[in-house]
């Protein structure tokens, strides 16, 4: 008998490996790239799909851990996500993908070879635009900064210092392998939506403040399991926890390389992006002025130099003039 033995080359496979991890996790959208007509809003849908999973069960976990574990851990995409794309409507498209060479990534170099070719559509949720991946980082990354905020109080730390160390290692993930270090793209947005789901996962079952609202639990256990509380709409259970924050248009990204192209490109985008977020012009500021800066007062890692800005304030004059105007008239 004869065998035939294949050499591998094992440290280019696991450079390899790691390459596709790094491109799976750095997944970047686009929505200063904007679709022809609105989008449907799938925001009432997705809150359903949530109380629907977390009251289906009959374990007696608690709901984060009955929502996370069907979310799942795929790095690709969450099954929450695969459900998402799955939506279906005939009243209007669901999603928007540029392609590629459409994209504001189109001549951008990343450390990563291909680290843009799997975008994320834009999609609609309860009013705000976001990337598919803002969905996986509020369910999944959320939940991480949930349990660890829980770890650190468990262990002594207050409230401020536990949620303080959550923050600051989710930075330091997207200046690595969740942002910088695979695509070279530092972005704010997931850094929002990783704090928002942080939020919603510990007001299923405790009471939190967003801004100056206290929020008391949405879900309380009865003997079928865990329910929705009274006054609490299905409907709009994630709408508190979403906001422009996520919106990577509104809430720019840092990139570290290509910005003379990504600079170029939205410029070419002034006029159509203005007219398609005509309703939120308002929110268009440079990053030491915007909102964005803060997660409705809470620190959530935002950073953009201001020598290394690119956005709409810094490249549609004429846009960023009537969004002065726009802000103006709002103070009278």
């Amino acid at each position: 008998m004869h065998y035939r033995f294949q050499f591998i080359n094992t440290p280019l496979l696991a450079c390899g490996l790691f390459a596709a991890g790094l491109v799976a996790l750095s997944t970047e959208t686009d929505q200063f790239t904007t679709p022809r007509t609105p989008l449907y809003d799938i925001g009432p849908e997705l809150s359903r799909k949530v109380v629907a999973i977390i009251e289906a069960d009959r374990t007696g976990r608690e709901p984060e851990q009955i929502l996370f574990e069907w979310v799942g851990r795929n790095v690709f995409a969450s099954r929450i996500v695969k459900w998402v794309k799955g939506i279906r409507v005939a009243e209007a498209p669901v999603r928007f993908r540029p392609g590629l060479f459409s994209s504001i990534y189109r001549a951008t170099l990343s450390p990563v070879p291909a680290s843009f070719v799997i975008d994320a559509p834009t999609i609609r949720v309860h009013g705000y635009y976001v990337g598919t991946d803002k969905i996986d980082h509020f369910f999944q990354q959320g939940h991480g900064y949930a349990v660890l905020a829980t770890k650190y109080k468990a262990a002594g730390a207050s409230e401020a210092d536990a949620i303080a160390a959550v923050v600051a290692r989710g930075v330091k993930q997207e200046h690595k392998y969740f942002g910088t270090l695979a695509s070279g793209v530092y972005s704010n947005g997931d850094l929002a939506a990783n704090y928002a789901g942080m939020k919603f996962y510990q007001n299923l079952r405790h009471s939190v403040r967003i801004g100056d609202t206290e929020r008391q639990p949405m879900f309380e256990r009865t003997a079928e399991g865990w329910r929705l509380r009274a006054g609490i709409d299905r409907d709009h259970l994630l709408e508190p926890f979403l906001s422009n924050h996520l919106d990577e248009s509104l809430n720019p990204s840092r990139y570290r390389f290509s910005r003379k192209s990504i600079r170029s490109t939205i410029r070419n985008r002034c006029e159509p992006w203005s007219q398609f977020y005509a309703d939120r012009l308002e929110f268009v500021a440079p990053a030491e002025k915007s909102f964005a800066a803060k997660w409705f007062g809470e620190e959530y890692g935002h950073w953009l130099p201001a020598k290394e800005e690119v956005s709409i304030a810094t490249e549609c004059g004429a846009v960023a003039a009537r969004a002065g105007k726009s802000r103006m008239a709002g103070t009278f």
